[in-house]
């Protein structure tokens, strides 16, 4: 589910690029949707991502550093990307749309199933192993949805 800060970064962007309402329909009409509330959590992600690279193209936007690229990690750590990838598809999962709310229900399952107290003590290994978990969580909450 979409958070409302994505949502606030995407009609930021929408404004910063003077975008007009048939240029930004027509791009959530690629991703399936007609309103950016009705985005997943990962798709908001790529939709931020593409309005970003064309702001900074026209040299109306500036990127801050990716979450986690800074950190120092043992190479048996999990990635970045994998923690960032982790957060993401927990998001898409998480049936409260606030911050706080994520972060200690991603904890708690973590814990749980993988007894891990925080998603910066995961190995690559266990990283890989929480998101195809979470990814099979959606999947179960999709195919039952449509029952």
């Amino acid at each position: 589910m979409i958070t409302k800060l994505q949502i606030k970064k995407i009609h930021t962007l929408k404004n910063v690029l003077k975008m007009d309402d048939d240029a930004y329909n027509d791009m959530l009409f690629d991703f399936g949707v007609e309103t950016s509330k009705d985005l997943p959590f990962a798709a908001a992600q790529i939709l931020i991502e593409i309005l970003e690279a064309k702001a900074i193209e026209m040299n109306c936007w500036k990127v801050k550093p990716t979450k986690y690229i800074d950190l120092k990690r043992d190479e048996k750590m999990a990635s970045p990307a994998q923690l960032r990838m982790l957060e993401g598809v927990w998001r898409d999962i998480c049936y409260f749309d606030t911050d706080k709310f994520a972060k200690e229900s991603l904890r708690i399952f973590l814990h749980k199933n993988f007894h891990t107290d925080d998603l910066m003590f995961l190995t690559k290994k266990k990283a890989s192993k929480a998101i195809q978990a979470i990814i099979q969580i959606k999947k179960n909450v999709k195919s039952a949805a449509t029952l």
